[in-house]
């Protein structure tokens, strides 16, 4: 088939496959964050001020505004899915979905790390209330990006994901549903989730 120029379409077999390859890089990243941290928390916790009590009574005490956090969401949450975007566009797109997943899963593994050795359990629930309720949709939004990345460089992106979300027949499509689901994440962010995390520093 391939050397008349069709490929396989892409079924729920494949799609599986890569979500397991992405749990795995993701699941890498936060490992190595975690042993890092512990490895090294003389130095890197009990030696530093990074999110010390000192910085969370600071962060605590900020008078937020909505407009310049949402943003500044904006900014931190479109740009990574715009480079993703375009290495994909060059070919490297599974490449690129594979570094971000190492990445995040790297940061989330170093900050829950480092709020748990110098709070505990507390330390883990303020890990949830940061990442609360923004989580719910830009963690889906970002996997299923990736995931369209990884298919893509496979010539599979388009067609499989226009079968999950009939009426999405283009990769613009499907982008679009993305970006929508990116920015309604940057609106909880901004909007829902400072008095869910200032709750959670004067609990801690």
């Amino acid at each position: 088939m391939w050397k008349y120029g069709i490929r396989p379409a892409a079924g729920p077999g494949l799609s599986a496959k890569l979500g397991r390859l992405a749990s795995g890089f993701f699941l890498a990243g936060f490992l190595a964050g975690l042993i890092l941290i512990f490895a090294g928390q003389e130095s890197l916790v009990q030696g530093s001020s990074f999110l010390d009590s000192a910085s969370l009574e600071g962060l605590a005490a900020l008078q937020i505004d909505r407009r310049g956090l949402l943003l500044y969401s904006m900014r931190q949450r479109l740009l990574p899915a715009g480079i993703l975007v375009l290495a994909s566009a060059a070919g490297i797109g599974g490449a690129a979905a594979a570094f971000f997943l190492l990445w995040s899963g790297f940061c989330a593994g170093v900050l829950l790390s480092v709020l748990s050795l110098r709070y505990g359990i507390r330390g883990i629930l303020l890990f949830a209330g940061g990442i609360f309720p923004q989580a719910a949709a830009l963690v889906p939004a970002f996997w299923m990006l990736c995931i369209w990345c990884m298919l893509n460089g496979r010539g599979a992106g388009k067609p499989f994901l226009a079968q999950k979300a009939p009426g999405l027949s283009s990769g613009r499509g499907i982008l679009l549903l993305i970006l929508c689901i990116l920015l309604g994440g940057c609106v909880l962010e901004a909007y829902v989730n400072p008095p869910v995390l200032g709750r959670m520093l004067h609990f801690l």
